[in-house]
């Protein structure tokens, strides 16, 4: 594995470190874990450019990690700070699923978890890890906080449904002038043939090789 590989892959064994940290309730050391978590997140994917590593099985990797990240420090918030859950508990739980599909269709729709260019993402992911240091540091649940990470984050979520629907439809509307093309006689393809002209939205680009 590249370096930029193994500094992600470390944000994964620290995540499984920390859990017992969390279990006996040391809200401090998480806050901690979490800051050194979001150091090898930076650093990751600089080493990657730097490095001129940059892959596409490590932009996966980054954001598996990042997810995993994110969903441990939410569970870590409920169970060291229930009322963080109780007290929004329906708006908590839709912000929730809305992830889960937004995620899920990002993946069915080209291949990755989240994609790195996506700025609300990157915003509603900064909010969410800034609530969680917070809360954390200072034993508090800042609410104004939480809800304007909330916010973020269903927009976020919002924005990628969106994308998805777009390009299933780009991609419904030129299999259907395909299929609906003229074929030149004797079975010779034209050149000018609309297939050239869709490009391929699984194929991985420059830009989506780590954020």
């Amino acid at each position: 594995m590249s370096v930029a590989d193994w500094l992600s892959t470390a944000r994964l064994i620290l995540v499984a470190l920390l859990w017992p940290v969390a279990v006996s309730g040391h809200g401090r050391v998480l806050a901690v874990g979490l800051i050194v978590a979001g150091l090898t997140d930076a650093l990751d994917g600089y080493v990657a450019r730097r490095l001129q590593q940059a892959s596409l099985r490590g932009a996966r990797l980054d954001a598996v990690a990042d997810m995993v990240v994110m969903v441990s420090a939410a569970a870590w918030l409920g169970l060291l700070h229930p009322e963080v859950v109780t007290d929004d508990a329906p708006l908590l739980i839709a912000v929730g699923l809305l992830y889960a599909i937004s995620t899920g269709a990002s993946w069915l729709a080209f291949g990755r978890l989240v994609d790195p260019r996506q700025s609300s993402s990157k915003v509603a992911g900064g909010l969410l890890y800034l609530f969680a240091l917070v809360t954390l540091l200072t034993g508090g649940v800042a609410a104004a906080l939480l809800m304007l990470a909330v916010v973020a984050l269903a927009f976020a979520c919002l924005e990628t449904i969106a994308r998805v629907s777009h390009t299933i439809h780009t991609r419904v509307t030129a299999s259907s002038q395909r299929s609906h093309a003229p074929q030149a006689p004797n079975g010779v393809a034209s050149s000018a043939s609309p297939t050239a002209s869709v490009p391929s939205s699984t194929a991985p680009r420059t830009s989506e090789i780590r954020p």
